[in-house]
């Protein structure tokens, strides 16, 4: 058990970061509602250590953060994250900023070539240490978070510090710490905007009649609005699985939507108001817009193939997933322009040379 302040309020929060910018690396991770228990994606809190201090700040009741904002944008601290990419997005998302100078253990673990690289897996690898996998799905919006909840947090980030000095001990026997380096660097480079899902991206939808996806369409919208109404995940209202049912077979009247089961109670009591949704839905029309994907030419995409082969057998030898080597954009990106533009430094050194052969 970790002793640790619980930061509740902006006076709290003041004092917190005045030892903050005395640092020069954090450990940080957040906890956050995602469409999971209530409607939307936020931060409900977020955990801090240094060396030798532990902190969570409570953002639901501490509302203004932006002195911390301040700590995540500053360049001169290292902020250390395990698995940062949805962190980024929804700190990002959340309160538009911008991090700079972020380190990532997840991609230290990745480029050692572990198959198993979340934070539990690694703190029982290293330090014997299992992790609660039942805080994981908990609904951390929730007041007053238990005295189990908070410890179980604060470990996120108590051991954040000596696994980083643990995998970089590896990473630097085997010649890579610039390759991590250099990830994390690109980190700053990638466009981290959070994207919610549409009606489009529904598995099903394009092969649908323009009458059924109009209906979809409907259906789709209304279940959100319902959704933040009654602050629940959309799910919780009516599952995408429903929703194509009701396309194939309508209910047309507030009797069919009254007798619905394995739906949100909301549903039921606004039989009428969703009958009247698909009669008006039902008189229209939706095509799926054009997506013009510029088509490989022969050439190129032969290229492709082989510069997929090559990456595959350069990670075998590696031990390490091949899209670290290069993903598949990167090698659009190659047989398209002929450049290594996309390229970090270390991919470039790893592959220039037989890429290019191919490329001739």
């Amino acid at each position: 058990m970790f002793d640790f302040t619980y930061i509740q309020d902006e006076k709290q929060l003041q004092d917190a970061v005045q030892e903050w910018n005395s640092e020069t690396e954090l450990a940080i991770d957040i906890e956050c509602e995602n469409n999971l228990h209530h409607y939307g994606a936020y931060i409900s809190i977020i955990q801090v250590s240094t060396h030798e201090k532990h902190w969570i700040i409570d953002v639901i009741k501490c509302k203004e953060i932006d002195k911390f904002i301040k700590i995540l944008e500053n360049k001169n601290i290292l902020k250390i994250f395990h698995d940062v990419s949805f962190d980024l997005r929804i700190l990002q998302h959340q309160f538009k900023c911008k991090l700079h100078n972020v380190y990532d253990t997840q991609m230290a673990a990745l480029l050692l070539g572990k198959e198993l690289v979340g934070l539990g897996s690694l703190l029982e690898e290293y330090f014997d240490i299992q992790k609660e996998r039942k805080y994981q799905r908990v609904d951390w919006t929730r007041r007053p978070l238990t005295d189990d909840m908070l410890a179980y947090a604060v470990k996120d980030t108590a051991y954040l510090f000596q696994l980083k000095g643990k995998l970089e001990h590896e990473l630097k026997d085997k010649n890579r710490l610039l390759w991590l380096r250099q990830e994390c660097t690109h980190f700053e480079d990638m466009d981290f905007s959070y994207k919610e899902q549409t009606y489009r991206d529904v598995s099903g939808v394009k092969s649908m009649t323009p009458k059924e996806r109009a209906l979809f369409h409907a259906l789709f919208d209304e279940r959100n609005n319902i959704a933040k109404l009654v602050d629940k995940p959309v799910f919780m209202i009516f599952t995408n699985k429903q929703m194509l049912a009701f396309v194939k077979n309508p209910p047309y009247d507030a009797k069919s939507w009254k007798k619905l089961k394995g739906v949100h109670p909301i549903v039921r009591e606004q039989a009428s108001h969703f009958a009247s949704v698909v009669k008006v839905a039902s008189t229209k029309e939706e095509e799926m817009p054009e997506v013009n994907h510029k088509r490989l030419t022969t050439e190129q995409y032969v290229n492709s193939k082989a510069i997929t082969e090559l990456r595959n057998t350069i990670a075998k030898k590696k031990g390490i997933k091949g899209h670290l080597i290069l993903n598949n954009d990167q090698i659009i990106d190659v047989v398209v322009t002929k450049s290594f533009n996309s390229l970090r430094k270390w991919q470039k050194e790893l592959v220039e040379k037989k890429v290019t052969e191919i490329l001739e």
